[in-house]
């Protein structure tokens, strides 16, 4: 089973490559060209396989079969090109295999009881992994691979000659009132015959941050709230807005207090609910302070990554989210699920799976309308990635029986196949960074272990066991630099940085899952709008943890190589390697946020406060 694994992972490195240097084709081939395509991989998998293992017997017998599953998979995929199909078959293939051949390992390598039982936990873990892997590698496959849209949605430009009445809810809380009068101000001049806006200050203590928002708002015309004392955070003043609107509205508007919305928005949005299944539009979010620094510019990169690979994905099998501002949701649908959920902080998406559920459509259009502030300090946006985390996590533990196969619940979830995966891997996606903090303490005490000539009581490491995940991070890392390089005109170099970004959080959000799993209530963690002046010492701060981890796992790989100087050696090395890169980037982060692009686009140093 080491040889089909082996020549999988040839497989795997040749369509990766050829799939990155031709894969983006949206005219697509001819069902001739595209068996010609995948024959020659196939060939040219099996010749590289007999070159490297000298079989060129079973290399022929392998390529046959690969080719036969490749072919197969285009099949069932004919939306795409066959660039996709020929990746994601040697790919996916690679890793079940590395799975059966795990539970191979458990069953028959004569292991003693106690060992088994770690071993099935771990091999649990690396199940979820792998299945999250396949899940993000189909994504973007579905976007860059495809040559045919079922469930397309522009801004809407045809004749239109009713209008519903639009309710406009602007949530704040202990924003910079300049800005939020900004937000206000460009509501003003919506191109929209027919809406309202309702401006709710939810519990800002300070007057000098509510009373001039209030002012404009009465001068403006606008509904305005202050609460105080009020519960359920964003949520809870999103359902008291529900409680002041007008008879007549049907459609509401959610704008975060940080966007200077477009006056296009409503009118080439709103036409979309003339179909009664409807019940929400999201379109992204944008950022007009992106190039305050670099840690600012590669987290806006990353957030794309989601708007123009994720949700176009998912719009695909009607699968968004509603992702909570620039969306817009259908009133009867709102009240008739109960409003927003208070018990949960992400109550965004939320509200989009109970849509779902009771059969509704979401649409997405892939058109920015307005410009929020993202968060330049990296502390700051650790704050809001561990309150969507957390988030997540709670919608995880409420709905994972309506996730699940019908094996598995006693009722029907009122969701389809697509809708059920795409939003079980969604929410599994936080959980994928605690997995990999228990992968990391394990091959901390695997070197400790090389280190000291101990044996685990756990099945024992292999070359093809520390071979497949560094694939995995490879082929992933190369993915999301060739997505984010053509659905945005980045650079390769941006798109992998884009991706150190993500990673950048890891330990945040598995804290933050840690939390949710142990906790069921979250605290709201408003994400700051005011800006802080750079300084080194307070960005390093926000990173201590992930750097100290960072350093025991870059310590640990001269101690492995000394021990083992082998390949399994090379490997465990590696993969120390590649999760210290994982921390360390919180650093890099860090330090980005002190750098920002100088006039012309370059970069140069900003002197830290007080300097």
């Amino acid at each position: 089973m080491e040889e089909v694994l082996y020549f999988l992972v040839a497989a795997t490195g040749l369509s990766m490559a050829w799939m990155l240097a031709t894969g983006h084709r949206p005219h697509g081939e001819s069902a001739l060209e595209g068996w010609l395509h995948l024959g020659a991989m196939a060939g040219a998998a099996g010749a590289v396989y007999g070159l490297w293992r000298g079989e060129p017997v079973r290399a022929a017998a392998f390529a046959i079969g690969y080719g036969l599953l490749s072919v197969a998979l285009w099949s069932l995929l004919r939306d795409w090109n066959s660039r996709g199909p020929g990746f994601l078959a040697a790919f996916g293939a690679a890793q079940a295999v590395f799975l059966l051949r795990i539970v191979l390992e458990i069953a028959f390598g004569r292991l003693p009881a106690g060992a088994i039982l770690l071993s099935l936990i771990l091999f649990a873990a690396e199940a979820v992994v792998v299945a999250l892997t396949v899940a993000f590698a189909f994504e973007v496959l579905d976007v860059m691979c495809r040559v045919r849209w079922r469930r397309f949605f522009g801004p809407h430009n045809g004749p239109h000659d009713v209008w519903p009445k639009v309710s406009v809810h602007v949530p704040a809380h202990s924003e910079p009132p300049e800005m939020v009068i900004e937000t206000l101000a460009a509501l003003r001049q919506m191109d929209y015959p027919n809406y309202e806006v309702v401006m709710i200050d939810d519990n800002t203590d300070d007057d000098e941050l509510w009373r001039p928002v209030v002012e404009f708002c009465r001068r403006a015309g606008f509904k305005v709230f202050h609460l105080q004392n009020y519960p359920g955070f964003k949520s809870g003043a999103l359902n008291f807005a529900l409680t002041q609107l007008s008879p007549d509205v049907e459609v509401i508007a959610v704008v975060d207090s940080d966007y200077r919305v477009r006056p296009n928005f409503l009118r080439e949005t709103v036409p979309y609910f003339q179909d009664p299944r409807v019940a929400f539009v999201q379109t992204p979010q944008a950022f007009r302070n992106d190039r305050e620094n670099r840690f600012a510019y590669g987290s806006a990169l990353a957030q794309r990554f989601f708007f123009e690979i994720s949700m176009r994905s998912r719009n695909e099998h009607n699968a968004i989210i509603f992702c909570g501002t620039m969306g817009l949701i259908r009133r009867r649908a709102l009240e008739r699920i109960g409003g927003w959920s208070e018990w949960c902080i992400t109550e965004d998406a939320e509200a989009s799976l109970r849509l779902l559920q009771k059969g509704y459509t979401g649409v997405y259009i892939n058109q920015p309308y307005g410009y929020g502030v993202l968060p330049t300090a990296f502390g700051d946006a650790k704050k809001q990635r561990f309150r969507w985390a957390f988030g997540g996590i709670q919608i995880l533990k409420r709905y994972a029986r309506d996730l699940l196969p019908p094996l598995f619940r006693a009722t029907r979830s009122g969701l389809t196949l697509p809708q059920r995966l795409s939003y079980l891997m969604g929410l599994l996606g936080w959980v994928n960074d605690l997995l990999v903090l228990i992968f990391t303490g394990f091959l901390l005490l695997t070197a400790l272990a090389f280190s000291r000539g101990w044996t685990l009581p756990i099945r024992q490491l292999a070359e093809w066991i520390l071979l497949v995940p560094l694939l995995s991070i490879t082929t992933g890392t190369l993915r999301v630099a060739w997505a984010l390089r053509h659905a945005t005109g980045c650079t390769w170099r941006e798109g992998v940085g884009a991706f150190g970004s993500m990673l950048s959080f890891s330990w945040t959000v598995a804290h933050a899952c840690a939390s949710a799993l142990v906790r069921g209530r979250g605290t709201f963690l408003r994400t700051p709008k005011f800006a802080l002046e750079a300084d080194v010492t307070r960005a390093l701060r926000t990173a201590s943890w992930e750097a100290a981890l960072g350093i025991v796992l870059v310590a640990a790989i001269p101690v492995v190589l000394n021990v083992r100087a082998n390949i399994e050696g090379i490997l465990l090395a590696g993969l120390l390697g590649w999760h210290a890169v994982v921390y360390l980037s919180a650093v890099r982060s860090a330090l980005m946020e002190v750098i920002p692009f100088d006039e012309e686009g370059k970069l140069s140093l900003r002197a830290p406060a007080g300097a």
